[in-house]
């Protein structure tokens, strides 16, 4: 295994996408919509959530896989729930370099639709760093519950650390947990809804890197918007 710099040979740019299975309220699923909307991008790590795999309303595409070939990024799929006789509803994890020690986690429910957590070792600019991506519940005090357990297990690998997905909740509830971990969140405008957006529940959250900035691109493919950060 080569030896890593311990600092970034270049910004990278991150992101984190609630698909809303590519269809905006509204609107019937699109492969090239899809593919153009993550091409935009532009980005070296990306958490996706509500990705479909071969369910009837995104016609029994795999999203994960058209994101990885529009992309170039190497993707982790994992199932939250199945929906329809063959299909899966979930997260997914791309990559630039192909993911490793790649874990699941399952949150704890309380009796509402499952939920995961992938945490996974990447390699960001010639730097190894610890990611979790999630899509937590929306109710409040199941989201705070769920990621206590994210949380646990991405700190509990080595640094630097990344946390992206949709949390469901603002830093009103989850500020607290993310400072008591030195997690920072990437500032931004408000990522949903996309008609009028007013709540800032996708996150980008790193400890041991810096973002320099941070954005929310006009891409119209869900009911969220995506956050794009770009951190050195």
């Amino acid at each position: 295994m080569p030896v890593l710099d311990r600092v970034l040979e270049r910004p990278v740019r991150i992101a984190t996408f609630n698909l809303h299975h590519a269809a905006p309220p509204g609107r019937p699923y699109t492969g090239r919509g899809l593919k153009a909307a993550v091409q935009q991008l532009d980005v070296d790590l990306l958490a996706l959530q509500e990705v479909d795999r071969r369910v009837s309303r995104s016609r029994f595409s795999d999203q994960a896989a058209i994101v990885s070939r529009a992309t170039g990024l190497h993707p982790v799929f994992v199932s939250a729930r199945p929906l329809g006789p063959f299909g899966r509803y979930g997260i997914a994890l791309l990559s630039a370099e192909p993911a490793s020690a790649i874990e699941v986690v399952r949150l704890p429910s309380f009796g509402m639709e499952p939920r995961v957590a992938i945490v996974a070792s990447v390699v960001l600019g010639g730097v190894r760093v610890s990611v979790a991506a999630t899509h937590l519940q929306n109710r409040r005090r199941v989201a705070a519950a769920q990621i206590d357990v994210v949380l646990e297990r991405l700190m509990a690998r080595p640094g630097p650390h990344v946390l992206l997905g949709d949390l469901n909740a603002g830093p009103d509830l989850l500020g607290r947990s993310m400072s008591e971990h030195g997690l920072i969140r990437a500032e931004s405008p408000p990522t949903f809804p996309t008609r009028a957006p007013t709540d800032s529940i996708d996150w980008i959250a790193v400890r041991g890197l810096t973002v320099r900035d941070a954005e929310v691109p006009d891409v119209w493919l869900s009911d969220h918007f995506p956050l794009v950060a770009t951190v050195e």
